[in-house]
């Protein structure tokens, strides 16, 4: 008998209940087991033509994605590029309404834009620590 074997069924003699439960590893891959298709989905809805779109339609098609099974570091990532979209689409908003002929060279409105994409550079580097390949961007020809 092989001595893995030997080790279980003495496992099993000493402690029955020690043999039902997993090893550390069991756990880490059925975390990233939930957690990839969580985040796949989360992408997925997010992935929207923002070109098409204004601003509070993008932020508010992505405040409505829901967490599901999304660990907490990929949810935090989001979150913070959510709050971005928010942000500029309020900048803007608030500078149509002041200045609609200047809404591009609006305070703030380029560092808004810049969080944006520095958001979702995270959220891409905390997807693919997960294994999970960003959608391309959506766009029309």
């Amino acid at each position: 008998m092989a001595l893995p074997m030997l080790l279980t069924m003495f496992l099993l003699l000493a402690s029955p209940e020690a043999a039902l439960v997993p090893p550390a590893s069991a756990e880490v891959t059925v975390r990233a087991s939930a957690a990839r298709p969580a985040i796949e989905r989360i992408l997925k809805a997010d992935n929207l033509e923002v070109e098409q779109l204004a601003p509070q339609e993008v932020a508010a098609a992505m405040e409505a994605i829901g967490r599901g099974a999304a660990p907490a570091d990929f949810w935090d990532a989001y979150q913070a590029h959510v709050r971005a979209w928010r942000r500029y689409a309020d900048l803007q908003a608030s500078a149509r309404r002041s200045s609609p002929l200047t809404l591009d060279a609006a305070p703030g409105l380029g560092a808004a834009r810049l969080q944006i994409n520095r958001t979702f550079a995270e959220v891409e580097r905390v997807a693919r620590r997960y294994g999970v390949r960003v959608p391309r961007p959506r766009v029309r020809p």
